[in-house]
């Protein structure tokens, strides 16, 4: 039972990485586009001989005018990479939102709440997420 609730997780986390790089390139790109709807090229040296092969053997993808699917792996790979840097980070302070939370209010605490933030319920969880998303748009306010 543990090891299958650790592979949803995993997969649960996976998933999350591949729409974080998606999301991330898709943003990119819009800091690349062109009043046609074209985006200003970024061409890139191609290492994915699948990629390669399947494209006629160029080595070279225009990434700006590519979307997150169509990239070759090694340039998905990059997204991938710094999608999960930016998770792990976001999980490690929320792991410390809910560890400081529980060290003021442990002898408050309702027993599910009594626990590591992963393995909080959705409904607790959400709680700590919500003190995160306020961080950081105060913050962002802040640096602009």
């Amino acid at each position: 039972m543990f090891n299958q609730q650790e592979n949803l997780l995993e997969q649960q986390r996976r998933e999350t990485m591949k729409k974080l790089a998606a999301a991330m390139h898709e943003k990119w790109r819009a800091m690349r586009k062109k009043e046609d709807g074209s985006f200003e090229p970024r061409i890139k040296t191609v290492n994915d001989p699948l990629w390669i092969e399947a494209h006629d053997g160029t080595d070279q993808v225009d990434i700006a005018n590519t979307d997150f699917d169509s990239l070759p792996r090694d340039w998905q790979e990059e997204n991938l990479l710094s999608a999960k840097a930016a998770i792990v980070k976001i999980e490690d302070a929320l792991n410390i939102i809910h560890d400081k939370w529980l060290d003021r209010n442990d002898r408050y605490a309702a027993p599910e709440q009594k626990t590591q933030y992963s393995r909080l319920p959705k409904e607790e969880k959400e709680k700590d997420v919500l003190v995160l998303e306020e961080a950081i748009k105060i913050m962002k306010g802040e640096l602009v």
